[in-house]
């Protein structure tokens, strides 16, 4: 390379550098190229963001397939359960794929009927219809939050003839849910009733509902004996959220009133779970009723008097009548009667006894000794009052004053704020933190302090000069200038200098713009 090129100039000085800066330098070049390399990749290829996620196999096919037909680049990951499309075209894409009924959620719904098959026969198109009615609730399922996916599972069996012989409909819901996600009692509960609402014949105690482990989140055979399982722990949580609420109220009021820690409440309520139905039929008094129907019938008879005849016998039978039995005169018979049927005034009331209520209650309330006597009677009425006690039902309350521990009141006691200690807290927290920011402070102070004196000292070799001579006395000899010993960094830059004057005249040059400003 003669010394008129362009590049003699930069080859002299590559070659002026010491051999680490040529390694660095090197390194920086290559990772400039490799990072320039990647962001031109990046920038030619298209933008590619989420627009379909969670999707079944089914679904991400059937996506691939119609995105091939319109021209949109696409990519598929993880694991065939998203579709990544092009930035400026995700909104283009739903609308399309929505117009094609895509994605179908990964089960067909009630779009099975959108085409008309007139081969099929009634087993056909019952079986659709459950496989439409199947898809339909697992696309309504998907949508809670922590639900990736699920499948229904519905029988439907055969109308009996005698209702007796009916069978009841039953469901089975499996539930992919997603990491790390756990559904409530009320969540549980809501999709039974989903399920529940949406098929006919169907009631909770036909449910079942279990997650992808086969853990069961709810079983609706527990429901449909009182007895069971399932209902027997519903009762007593809700007999333990009752007890704890009235505890919470007592012991509220109890705490503004004694204090903190000075009071101990303990409630017992037995509830009661039977559903009652009473039926009961009330007559109207006799004067209130109100005519139904009303008969009358009457009887006249008016004519001639029978006439007497002989002794019977045997005189009698021969003809001869006795003197005197001829009489005469007329006869009048009247005979009337009146049937009148009122209504019945009658009134039938049926009551429900909704479960749940109280059949006897226990509150047992512990006071400290410190309590008076007249607050102790001012507080048993109060708390007779606020619990509703019934003692004709058999409720129990027991007050008692006893002396407490001292540890108890310990912990409930409050500490009296002191704004003079919390500053003084305060201040031991910033201490250490105040003395390590000057002793940073001070460091770099002394720092450049040191700095500014060695740029300033003088630099100069102690040379001794001739002893002048004295009277009487020959002038001596001259002694010999005292040199310094050699430094060694000295004697590198020097020979530094020699080397490479061009880099040691650039060095100087920055001292002596730094020094300028």
């Amino acid at each position: 390379m003669g010394p008129g090129s362009p590049f003699a100039g930069v080859l002299e000085r590559w070659n002026d550098l010491p051999r680490g800066r040529q390694l660095a330098l090197a390194g920086i070049v290559a990772g400039t190229i490799v990072v320039l390399y990647f962001v031109f990749v990046a920038s030619s290829s298209p933008n590619l963001v989420v627009a379909f996620s969670g999707l079944a196999p089914e679904d991400s096919a059937a996506i691939a397939d119609q995105l091939e037909k319109d021209g949109v680049a696409y990519e598929i990951g993880g694991g065939g359960s998203t579709v990544s499309v092009p930035a400026n075209k995700v909104a283009e894409v739903r609308i399309k794929l929505a117009q094609a009924g895509l994605p179908k959620g990964g089960a067909i719904g009630l779009e099975i009927f959108d085409k008309t098959n007139f081969g099929a026969t009634d087993f056909v198109q019952q079986v659709n219809f459950r496989r439409g009615l199947e898809g339909e609730l697992a696309r309504s399922i998907n949508t809670l939050d922590g639900v990736r996916g699920s499948r229904v599972h519905i029988v439907m069996p055969k109308e009996a003839i005698f209702k007796e012989d009916q069978q009841p409909a039953t469901a089975s819901v499996l539930l992919d849910l997603k990491p790390g996600a756990n559904l409530s009692q009320d969540q549980v509960r809501g999709i039974t009733n989903l399920v529940t609402n949406s098929v006919e014949g169907l009631h909770m105690g036909g449910v079942t509902i279990i997650d992808e482990t086969g853990h069961v989140l709810f079983d609706g055979s527990t429901m449909d004996s009182p007895f069971a399982t399932g209902a027997t722990s519903n009762q007593l949580e809700l007999q333990r959220q009752y007890e704890v609420a009235l505890q919470r109220d007592l012991e509220s009021t109890l705490t503004r009133v004694v204090g903190p820690g000075r009071s101990a409440i303990t409630v017992r309520a037995q509830l009661n779970f039977d559903k009652v139905t009473q039926d009961q039929d009330t007559y109207a008094a006799a004067a209130s009723a109100v005519p139904r129907s009303s008969t009358t019938s009457s009887e006249t008879f008016s004519g001639a008097a029978a006439t007497a005849g002989g002794v019977p016998g045997t005189g009698a039978n021969n003809g001869a009548a006795a003197a005197g039995s001829t009489t005469g005169g007329n006869s009048t018979y009247t005979r009337s009667s009146t049937t009148v049927n009122n209504e019945i005034g009658r009134t039938t009331t049926t009551t429900v006894k909704a479960p749940g209520s109280v059949d006897r209650l226990s509150v047992s309330v512990v006071l400290d000794e410190s309590v008076t006597a007249a607050q102790e009677a001012s507080l048993t009425a109060a708390i007779a009052a606020a619990v509703g006690l019934d003692q004709t039902r058999g409720d129990a309350l027991s007050v008692t004053r006893l002396p407490f521990d001292a540890s108890v009141k310990d912990a409930f006691t409050v500490p009296a704020a002191n704004g003079l200690g919390e500053y003084l807290q305060y201040l031991k927290l910033l201490l250490p933190m105040l003395a390590i920011v000057l002793a940073f402070v001070l460091i770099s102070l002394l720092l450049k302090s040191l700095a500014k004196r060695q740029a300033t000292a003088p630099s100069y070799a102690p040379v001794l000069a001739p002893v002048p001579a004295m009277a009487g006395l020959a002038p001596g000899p001259a002694l010999p200038a005292l040199e310094a010993a050699p430094d060694p960094q000295e004697e590198r830059v020097f020979k530094l200098a020699d080397a490479n004057p061009r880099a040691v005249a650039d060095v100087v040059q920055t001292w002596m713009r730094e020094e300028d400003r």
